[in-house]
This record gives structure tokens, sequence and C-alpha cells, in this order.
């Protein structure tokens, strides 16, 4: 176990840096199903502190396997962390701790991985920084961009560097190059790679509008294309009965108390004001959305006034009974049992929702029945999306304590091959059905990468074969895809979830729309956190929440934002754009 303790001084700058991180929980944006373009960014140390180049890392002298997947013999041993996702079901002999992954880790790599804590999500930030503080790290594990700019700028990260190029398999560096190598240089740190992005790269995370198509129906509805038709909708589900149960016990529209990210949240329906903004509640505060002004500088998307417009109409909403009152205290989870307690008919959210929380509904009771669709706008055009997938967040490191560095590597290798390579096995490492019911096996392994475009690409290709009944030119995983749209349409409820992501209507037709007709926004700046973003955006960001809240709940008016703007400004945002635009990557 890699145990080592930082030294006192190490520790003092690591508690000092990470101050900052309190109260920082898990952002909603995980991507619970599937794959999870953008452009390319500059080295993530451009704005951090300089640090002296780190040595490449060695493992203790110890003999490494060849290979992408050589085999350690005497096996090792490897600890890691988890986060996972509540009410998540798997198989009777598969849990995290123990499954097809950490199994075959074991017999066909030689690394025997245990996990010294497991929490949910939502609890995970605050775990790591803990850990972080303590010194006391596992071999390898996950962070958010601010943690990993605080770890490497406190030097306590393995170089990757070498042996990234000596047993990274020629699939994962594939992934790593795609879209101008944007997840190898967003792990970069003075020309050394110090982490393993985990994301970015994909734009699946643009917001789509999802609605009780049955309650709907009932009420003699059509989706809204406006802003207005929506909270029209949105009252008429909270005022009309539309799960006609003689009680007043329903919600139009579901927002939880994050406010932003890819589930229950307001992006989408900001978006439709021509408003762009992200900061979820437990973010860490600087994974930011810039725009540019007329004269090419980044200007920050929350602080514009169409933003304003947006929580003017959610404080209608709000005031009207169409928000629930006490979404300011409910969390994912809760969210997600409004939904499936028929508690509610609208929400916003990622390509992920139908296999998260509602993907058993209607198998339970066939009556039951979301629809997806794109943004409704203030004029009803089509509207531009936001998305934050683009530069990768998230990242896997390894502290300098680990005896076998490369050891994630292998993992990594291990399980995208398995998942998205040539030793793909769809039902024995994606997805395995029992008894009507979908368990994903590709949940449990602690990571692999998949390329920016997979689930597009698929759709396109399943679509069209199933369009012809002719599944010859699909591969393995494709075929599952193809065979569980034969299923739902000859009856097996069990695959709605499927006829919802692939078919004709579905999911990624919506998102692929929005990409060939250039309707999905980036942030204008593609660079690290900048030293004010890391010491002033756990403040900035906790301010913006409870005003945007407050003003959602009418216990603050309107005009509170424009206090909230300028003291953004005053506080530190001022430094932040200047930071920004001085950054030479606003693009």
């Amino acid at each position: 176990m890699a145990s080592a303790k930082l030294t006192k001084r190490i520790a003092v700058a690591l508690i000092a840096a990470l101050t900052v991180l309190a109260g920082c929980g898990t952002n909603s944006t995980g991507s619970q199903s599937g794959g999870d373009s953008g452009s390319g960014s500059q080295s993530s140390a451009q704005t951090a502190t300089p640090q002296p180049t780190a040595a490449p890392a060695a493992s203790g002298g110890k003999n490494i396997p060849d290979g992408p997947e050589g085999k350690y013999d005497p096996p090792i041993h490897v600890t890691s962390v988890r986060g996972v996702t509540p009410g998540i079901e798997y198989l009777p002999d598969q849990t995290i701790e123990n499954n097809v992954w950490t199994r075959e880790f074991e017999s066909e790599l030689g690394i025997k991985l245990d996990y010294e804590w497991v929490v949910y999500n939502d609890q995970y930030n605050n775990k790591i920084n803990v850990t972080m503080v303590s010194g006391d790290m596992p071999d390898f594990f996950l962070v958010n961009m601010q943690q990993f700019q605080t770890l490497a700028q406190a030097g306590q990260l393995a170089d990757l560097t070498d042996l990234f190029e000596k047993y990274a398999s020629p699939l994962v560096k594939e992934i790593f190059a795609e879209n101008n190598a944007i997840r190898y240089k967003a792990g970069t740190v003075n020309g050394r790679l110090l982490g393993l992005a985990y994301n970015g790269g994909s734009l699946d995370d643009a917001h789509l509008l999802y609605i009780r198509e049955d309650w709907m129906k009932k009420l003699g509805r059509t989706a809204p294309r406006t802003i207005d038709e929506l909270v029209d909708l949105a009252i008429a589900f909270a005022k009309e009965d539309p799960d006609s149960n003689g009680i007043d016990d329903t919600y139009g529209l579901l927002i939880n108390k994050e406010l932003f990210g890819g589930f229950a949240s307001i992006d989408g329906f900001v978006n439709g004001f021509g408003g762009y903004a992200y900061n979820p509640a437990g973010g860490s505060g600087t994974n930011l959305i810039f725009l540019k002004d007329q004269n090419g500088q980044a200007i920050w998307g929350d602080v514009q006034p169409e933003v304003k417009q947006a929580l003017g109409k959610l404080a209608e909403m709000f005031k009207a009974g169409a928000i629930h009152p006490e979404f300011s205290v409910m969390d994912a989870s809760r969210a997600a049992e409004m939904l499936t307690s028929h508690k509610v008919g609208m929400t916003f959210g990622a390509f992920w929702v139908p296999t998260w929380p509602i993907n058993n509904m209607h198998n339970e009771n066939p009556e039951v029945d979301w629809d997806v669709y794109e943004i409704p706008t203030l004029t009803g055009e089509p509207g531009v999306v936001q998305s934050m997938g683009g530069t990768p967040n998230s990242f896997i490191v390894v502290p300098k304590s680990s005896e076998h560095p490369e050891a994630i590597i292998k993992i990594l290798n291990y399980s995208t091959e398995r998942i998205s390579g040539s030793k793909k096995d769809v039902g024995k490492y994606h997805t395995m059905t029992v008894d009507g019911k979908d368990y994903g096996i590709h949940m449990l392994t602690p990571y692999y990468v998949a390329t920016s475009e997979k689930n597009q690409n698929y759709h396109y290709q399943v679509l069209e074969a199933f369009k012809m009944g002719d599944p010859s030119g699909l591969d393995e995983e494709g075929r599952l895809y193809y065979d569980q749209l034969v299923a739902f349409a000859e009856g097996d409820r069990s695959q709605w979830v499927h006829h919802k992501l692939w078919n004709e209507g579905g999911v990624f037709e919506k998102l692929g729309r929005y990409k060939r007709e250039g309707r999905i926004l980036q942030s204008a700046y593609t660079g690290a956190p900048t030293p004010t973003m890391l010491s002033r955006g756990t403040a900035l960001r906790d301010l913006q929440v409870r005003t945007f809240t407050e003003i959602i709940m009418g216990s603050k008016p309107l005009d509170a934002f424009d206090e909230f703007v300028q003291q953004w400004y005053d506080q530190g945002g001022r430094d932040i754009l200047e930071e920004v635009n001085a950054s030479g990557q606003v693009q």
C-alpha cells in the first residue's frame, strides 16, 4: 500500500491549498452509461506556480512485465478509492470490491486491487480532500482539476510520461491523441504527464428536455417549443392532477440543490434564453464557462443579463408551485426519487438520464413513458446548448509514494480494450441482461476510456441497420444495441432505455442534430484554473449558488442578481478575467 506520509512542509502546503476546497461535493455531471469534440488545450501548468520538472517515475527498481497487459509474477497489491452512484443495482456475484474486473486484474495481470473506501458520489470530493491532507494516499485515485493542480504544485504526483509511452496500449494512446491530444495536454504540467484525463473531448453532456409523455397526452398538451409553453406545461403538471390521484402532490420541473450539472439542473433552461452558466454547488468553483465579447475578450457567462432573465422565470415557476419548495436541500438521489415516485413531469439533463434514474419506470408500468426533446427557447427557434465536456476536468493521478505507478496504465489498457477495443466482449464486460434486466458491468471497472464520438457513431450505425433489418455490418457492441431495439419493437418493455437512446427520435438523434448544425457552445477559455480561480473559486461559487437559489425561491428579489454580479467582480472575478485574457488560451 502506498502509505508514506508527506513531509511536514508539504502537509502544511496542502492544508493551506485545500482550505478553499472545504465543503466541495461531487459535481453531479458524471456519466452513468456509455462513453463519456473540443479544441486542444495548452499545458495545465501555464497558470500554475512553476515547479521543478519531475523525474520520471520508477517502480522501486522492481521488475515490470513487458507489454500493455504483461502479468506481474509474483502478483502485486495496489489500492484505490471509489465514488458510486446511489441506487445502481449489481448482479448477485458482482460488487464494487469483487467483480469480473477485479478478479481478472488479479488472474490475468497479477494485480490485486483493493479499495480503501467507497462512498456515494456526492461525498467523494470531501473524502478525497481529507485523504490528500492526511498524506496517506492510495496508489491511484480520481481527482478534479483543482485537486490535480494542488497535488501537482505540491510535487506529490508521479511522472507518468515515460511509463505512458512504454506501457499504454495503442487504443489508449489513440484516444488520448484525439481532438488535438486534448486529454494528454490537460494532464501535462511543465512538459511532463502527471495525470491521465478521465474525461474530455465529448459534447454528449449537452442538455435535452425529458417530459412525462403520458402526462402530457392526458392533459391534452403538446411538447413545448418556447419558454412560455414550457412554463405553462410545468404549471399544468403541478395543478391539473396528471397522476389522477385527486391530491395536489405533483410538480412541473425538477431541479436540485446543485443547480447545474447533468441531471435535474437549470443549464438547459438558461440556454433557452441565450444564456450560458455553469458552477455547481458541489463543484470546485474553477470549472467555469466563458464567452467572448465583440472585442474578442473573455467574459464570464454566469453574470450576463440572459441568466438574470432565466432566473426571473424560474422564480415565477417556483411561486406558481411548479418547482418543489424544498429543491434547495434536495440532492441528486432525492431528486431521482421524485421522478421515480411519479411526482415530477419534466427535467433537463444529459444523454444518460434514460439509463438513470428513469430506466425502469416503463417496464414497471407500461403506461408510463418519457420522451426527449431539444431545449425550448424564447422564440421557439432551434437553440444553442452548452457543453462542459470538451475540456477535461477529471484526472486519474498516482502519488509518488506508489511502488507501481505503471499499474494504473495496465488496468486502463485492460478495461478499455475489453469495452471499446479489439478484445471487446459485450456480454461479459459491458452489459449483461438477466431476467429482462440490464446490468452495467462496464460501470464496475475503476477506469476505462472511450472515443469521444463512440455513442454518436453507434447511433447512426445501429439505426441504419435497424431500418434495413440487416445487422451484418455491426460489431459485437453494435449488434447488442440492435438486438435491444428489435426486442423493444417486439414488445419487450425492459428494453425501453435502449429504444430511447438509439432509435429514431431518441437521445442521440437529438444530440446529433445539435452537433451537425453547430448548435453546441463550449467555453472560450480552454486553459487550467487561474491563480484567482484556485484561491477564490469556492467562495465565489458559494456566493453564486446562494444568490441564485434565493432568487428562485423568492427570498430575494430578481435585482439581487445585479448585486451578485458586482460582488463577483469585486471579490476576485475581475482578477479572474484579467488572468484568463492574459493566458493566450481564449479561443
